[in-house]
């Protein structure tokens, strides 16, 4: 499903559709969210939908080796992981907060560079692009100041 050649994409993706009896969730459980998005756009179905078709009453699809590997099933890939360590074990809140402004602040050199444009959830629940003042607040956060330099070329003479 993630071929070059779409004709062999669709044709797969198709086929794995009428297999999970043209039911979107079976879809999804067996080839992953992203995998599944596709066709599922294509055909108007990413917000569910009813299953069409006369397939047997068998409603368990589930094997055996499946039920085994599920806990371990990435949702998006369709992809059985191993298992990872937490990055985040071991490290203290401070640190944790640390990391996240970090990650604040890399965002805001994407941003700034409009690779990426940060949104976030408006009161009404609708998306709305982060504006500079919005990443300003954050960035600026005096409990969490980088000790590093902003610019590495810059020397503070003390």
């Amino acid at each position: 499903m993630t071929h070059i050649d779409t004709d062999v994409k669709d044709c797969a993706a198709e086929f794995l559709f009428v297999l999970c009896k043209e039911s979107v969730s079976r879809f999804i459980k067996y080839t992953g969210y992203g995998n599944a998005a596709g066709l599922l756009a294509a055909r108007g179905l990413l917000r569910g939908g009813r299953d069409s078709g006369i397939y047997s009453e068998d409603e368990d699809s589930e094997t055996e080796e499946y039920r085994e590997a599920k806990p371990h099933i990435n949702l998006i890939t369709g992809v059985v992981e191993d298992e990872q360590p937490n990055t985040m074990e071991g490290m203290t809140e401070e640190q944790k907060e640390y990391e996240a402004m970090k990650l604040v602040n890399m965002f805001d050199r994407l941003s700034r560079t409009n690779l990426i444009q940060p949104m976030q959830l408006d009161s009404d629940g609708k998306m709305r692009e982060m504006t500079t003042e919005d990443l300003n607040k954050m960035v600026t956060n005096p409990l969490f100041q980088s000790e590093e330099p902003a610019d590495p070329n810059s020397e503070d003479e003390t």
